[in-house]
């Protein structure tokens, strides 16, 4: 009977653990969308939050779509560490797009947005 204990405690140690192993492979990401003109918020932006490496597993998203607040900011809990493909698209500046490397159990991106720019032409 002492072996077989032994082996019961072992296995609840062990599943005990696996939950607290798979938290660690989030992060809390926090985005704040701002003009790059006066830092004022940029409230409504899209914002696309795409992984496209790192630790994905099957029953996770790997893509997140979502809006800013009226103060510019989004909070996604639970994405996982990893390279992300951040996405904002706003009416009146120029579409962001960059890759972060999330690292960290909170991560905070301040993003600037630019006005658009003038079309050139070669005619």
């Amino acid at each position: 009977m002492r072996p077989l204990g032994f082996v019961a405690i072992v296995l609840l140690a062990i599943a005990a653990a696996l939950p607290a192993a798979a938290e660690d492979e989030t992060t809390q990401l926090t985005l704040q969308v701002l003009r790059e003109s006066d830092r004022k918020p940029v409230a409504d932006a899209h914002v696309v939050v795409h992984f496209t490496e790192g630790r994905l597993l099957k029953d996770k998203r790997n893509t997140w779509e979502t809006k800013t607040n009226r103060k510019g900011v989004v909070t996604l809990p639970n994405v996982p560490l990893g390279s992300a493909r951040v996405q904002i698209i706003a009416r009146g500046y120029q579409t962001y797009g960059d890759q972060h490397e999330l690292t960290k159990p909170a991560e905070e991106v301040t993003i600037l947005l630019k006005p658009p720019q003038k079309q050139i032409s070669a005619y």
